[in-house]
């Protein structure tokens, strides 16, 4: 490799390092003492690629990194990629066994990596916005035509929970989809999408938890709660109401 081509490569090198030590700052097991050291000796390394430096100068910035990576760094990492709660949020995403659009894997991979730092009742409140992502996907599918008919044949309906549903909705764009309550919105779906009370029952309980979990109080869910969650989610929305 010629000496431009191994200056470009080091600043490169230099560049993703500085990339990565962000996030790696969020990580228990690694060592944030040695992180600073290592970044000090990168970005010294990342402006010497601009400079006529010495070939020993780089050899000095790049010892400790070369020396010292492997226990410092890669193997904090792999300490960290097992422990529990990152074990916890790939079966998150794992509990996902229906199709889901690139939108709302963006809502669950979210959720996983709140499950990784132990944010455990923000990981439920990213499940469901996945999932009210999708019933609004599936609106839309339908067409407003169909969920306005359907809102009001839920409206015309007696007993709970029909007697509980806003009268007269009528529904043109994304926009005031998003802004209607989300009560309304899985009521109305017995109608639209054809399933079961129970299941409005599940769907209910589910919008009860996440309330709970966006709102203060005593609610302190734990790594199984979330993985509960994340399961009921998948059955009782991206498994009955296909887009």
């Amino acid at each position: 490799m010629k000496a431009a081509e191994l200056i470009d490569a080091l600043a490169a090198a230099a560049k993703e390092w500085v990339r990565l030590s962000t996030a790696l700052r969020a990580i228990d097991t690694v060592d944030r003492v040695a992180l600073d050291a290592l970044d000090s000796d990168m970005r010294d390394v990342l402006r010497m690629t601009s400079t006529r430096a010495r070939a020993s100068a780089y050899q000095k910035k790049l010892h400790p990194l070369v020396d010292g990576f492997v226990d410092r760094v890669v193997l904090p990492l792999i300490r960290h990629e097992g422990s529990p709660t990152q074990v916890a949020g790939r079966q998150i995403l794992g509990a996902f066994t229906a199709p889901i659009t690139a939108d709302e894997v963006g809502y669950i991979e979210e959720a996983a990596r709140c499950v990784g730092v132990r944010c455990y009742r923000a990981s439920i409140i990213m499940l469901w916005a996945a999932a009210v992502a999708h019933l609004h996907q599936a609106v839309q599918v339908a067409g407003f035509t169909a969920f306005n008919a359907a809102a009001a044949a839920a409206a015309g309906k007696k007993g709970s929970p029909y007697n509980r549903i806003q009268k007269g909705l009528s529904i043109s764009s994304l926009p005031e989809l998003q802004r209607l309550r989300e009560f309304d919105l899985i009521v109305t779906g017995m109608e639209l999408w054809g399933y079961d009370l129970q299941t409005f029952e599940e769907l209910e309980r589910l919008l009860g938890i996440r309330n709970g979990a966006a709102h203060p109080g005593m609610m302190q869910p734990s790594t199984l709660d979330v993985q509960q969650f994340a399961a009921k989610v998948n059955a009782a929305v991206f498994a009955r109401v296909l887009l």
